[in-house]
């Protein structure tokens, strides 16, 4: 069985803001663990997140039975202006992602996550999708702006124009509510939209933030849900499984198989880490759907197995044949 993990990141550590990883991660890891804030910042530097090669990627792919991933490439810098932003020219580490994707033909693909708001930004993603290969455009609301933003739209034409979907991170905070990616939909019925997180984004699996996603998503039919960081929020628990398969029940009742998709949201992880298991069993439960769901007594068809694991992901990227890249 095919899978595809349309959602995944490469993070090089100055693709940041310089106080980016300081004010994300570091300071909340300090406390917790009485480091200073230096400190977490250069094991940060040193750990396996930091891949830019893609190298450590495609190896953990393996681990989870992952054929294929589209990486996420994100543009943090605008978020931070005027003062600050990326360390690195938004073209330089774009040019570090695609040359990754070079490295590990049929195994890697990238997007392109240039922030709307800056200038050429529609130009500069033309020319990653017709220079690079680029296979869609990142779209990150939390950044300060919201899906239906009116700044966005010459890009959601241009992306429709390039015939590449375009993944909307929802959830998290007030910028990246679903409801602003219904709009958008509306708006471009011939545009491919991934709906990421399905609205659930830094919410415990327990609050049920993902029928926000699946409201918004219904009837679309150019939306695709998708679970990318669900084990994460909780998801995978043992505690939490019932409901899961309880939900991806309706998601698929209410979506169709070909129109939910899987994702880690994970940048390259440790061996024995909390969150590569957690990956591995999320990645367990899209390959082995029926007998995951047998347990629970939810049904689950081939088709819906296949549909979660790669065939609603070629859809919504219909303009990549992920087989012909097969090395």
């Amino acid at each position: 069985m095919t899978l595809i993990d349309v959602h995944r990141h490469l993070w090089g550590f100055d693709w940041f803001p310089p106080s980016h990883l300081t004010t994300f991660t570091a300071e909340a890891i300090a406390r917790r663990t009485g480091r200073t804030v230096e400190q977490v910042l250069e094991r940060i530097r040193q750990s396996p997140t930091m891949d830019e090669s893609g190298d450590g990627a495609v190896e953990e792919m393996a681990v989870y039975g992952i054929d294929h991933s589209v990486i996420q490439v994100l543009d943090w810098g605008m978020a931070y202006g005027p003062e600050e932003d990326n360390q690195l020219p938004v073209e330089e580490f774009h040019r570090r992602s695609y040359a990754a994707v070079a490295r590990h033909p049929g195994k890697l693909w990238a997007m392109c996550g240039v922030d709307a708001r800056r200038p050429r930004a529609a130009a500069f993603l033309e020319e990653c999708v017709r220079d690079y290969g680029a296979v869609g455009w990142k779209v990150y609301p939390p950044n300060g702006y919201q899906a239906s933003d009116e700044r966005l739209f010459p890009m959601y034409e241009k992306a429709q124009e390039l015939d590449v979907p375009v993944l909307i991170h929802t959830g998290g905070n007030i910028w990246a509510w679903p409801e602003w990616v219904e709009l958008v939909a509306r708006r471009y019925p011939g545009l491919r939209i991934l709906m990421g997180h399905a609205g659930a984004a830094r919410a415990p699996f327990e609050t049920g933030a993902y029928w926000r996603g699946l409201e918004a998503a219904q009837g679309k039919r150019n939306v695709w849900l998708d679970l990318c960081d669900w084990q994460a929020l909780g998801a995978v628990e043992d505690h939490n499984l019932p409901q899961l398969m309880r939900v991806l029940r309706v998601f698929l009742d209410v979506m169709g198989a070909d129109r939910v998709v899987w994702g880690s949201d994970l940048p390259q992880t440790g061996v024995g880490s909390t969150a590569r298991a957690r990956t591995k069993r999320f990645a367990d439960i899209a390959l082995e759907l029926p007998a995951w769901g047998a347990r629970y007594g939810i049904p689950f068809t081939e088709e819906e197995r296949e549909g979660l694991c790669h065939q609603a992901a070629r859809q919504a990227f219909s303009n990549v044949d992920f087989d012909a890249a097969n090395p």
